[in-house]
């Protein structure tokens, strides 16, 4: 997305989209008149912190298990901790799952026809169609989807 790699969709282009449902952003205003010329540290920072986190978890042990030991230790919860370890299938299955992400990207980069909605999945995009509305309703359902997962642990506690 920042390397802008891949076709420009058909609304930017000004040829605008063909599904009623679906929002194009064609008349709304920008938030600013000027053209970034680079992606602004702020955009980077956030998820560069994360990914060395994340990194730092999952390649020093020693790291996850300090985090949960503090964590457990400055919450009045009493949470229960136990040591991850890394096993060979969840490695394999971690790199498996890269491999296909790393596919899938290029794929979409490189022939997006090939990744476009058929016909049938049409009323599936028309569930998120980029309304304010569609946010807040699927919002409100995986809040309540959680709430209900969660409610077998709160009454038996």
């Amino acid at each position: 997305m920042f390397l802008g790699l891949g076709p420009t969709p058909e609304h930017a282009e000004g040829k605008g989209g063909t599904d009623p449902y679906e929002t194009t952003g064609s008349g709304e205003e920008p938030e600013t008149r000027q053209r970034l010329g680079r992606v602004p540290g702020t955009m980077t920072a956030v998820p560069a912190l994360l990914l060395a986190g994340a990194l730092a978890a999952g390649a020093v042990p020693a790291f996850g298990d300090a985090v949960a030991r503090a964590m457990s230790e400055a919450t009045s919860a009493g949470l229960v901790h136990t040591s991850v370890h890394w096993t060979p299938l969840g490695v394999a299955l971690g790199l498996l799952l890269t491999v296909l992400a790393l596919a899938l990207a290029a794929v979409a980069v490189a022939r997006p026809g090939l990744l476009a909605a058929p016909g049938w999945a049409l009323g599936l995009r028309r569930l998120q169609s980029g309304h304010i509305g569609d946010y807040v309703a699927w919002l409100l359902v995986g809040t309540t989807v959680l709430g209900a997962l969660a409610l077998p642990a709160i009454l038996s506690g």
